[in-house]
């Protein structure tokens, strides 16, 4: 399992950033561990102490696909 950081996801790799959907739910946008870009978890669901399911693939063609943690995740900020 890889943990994220909630941190600048433009500036380091293994970030995230909490965001908004459409119908106000909570969802995050994270950077690839592997690669840095940057892409939305908006079609994983993300459960209590961060945990995101299913697990994360690289949209970028990298090679990273692990089990990730948004560390500090709170999913009513």
């Amino acid at each position: 399992m890889t943990v994220l950081t909630q941190g600048d996801i433009d500036a380091r790799a293994g970030c995230w950033k909490g965001g908004k959907r459409p119908d106000g739910s909570r969802t995050a946008s994270a950077s690839c561990p592997g690669c840095g870009k940057v892409a939305s978890l908006s079609d994983h669901a993300i459960g209590a102490g961060g945990y995101v399911t299913p697990s994360l693939v690289c949209p970028f063609d990298c090679s990273f696909h692990d089990y990730v943690q948004l560390a500090g995740w709170d999913a009513e900020a």
